[in-house]
């Protein structure tokens, strides 16, 4: 499932560095045809990609709430959580196995 989100997330890159060198293209043509001036298609092109930016920003901030809270209501656990709980179950195994190597103990020396 992440893959999907992976991929979505690179083709919206992809998109971005392809809908940037349209603008660029769009605005130097304009600029050619005298319908705007050099600074104006400038101001033009960094206002539209830095607004480009900031939706894209919003878009990823949204989606990752999405997926935390997709991610949430599956009841899954953080891979964090699963490493303590090895320990864990890791130190009760040594424990145990030394509890019953005592007991084998005391069972051999009766």
């Amino acid at each position: 499932m992440f893959e999907i989100f992976k991929k979505s997330l690179f083709a919206g890159l992809g998109l971005a560095v392809v809908t940037k060198t349209k603008l660029e293209s769009v605005l130097e043509k304009l600029v050619e045809e005298g319908k705007l001036s050099r600074g104006e298609a400038e101001k033009m092109g960094n206002e539209l990609l830095e607004s480009g930016e900031k939706q894209w920003t919003d878009f990823e901030s949204r989606l990752q709430e999405t997926i935390k809270g997709f991610l949430g209501n599956m009841d899954i656990s953080k891979a964090s959580e699963v490493k303590k709980m090895e320990k864990k179950i890791k130190a009760l195994d040594l424990r145990l196995k030394a509890v019953e190597g005592a007991k084998v103990k005391k069972t051999e020396g009766k």
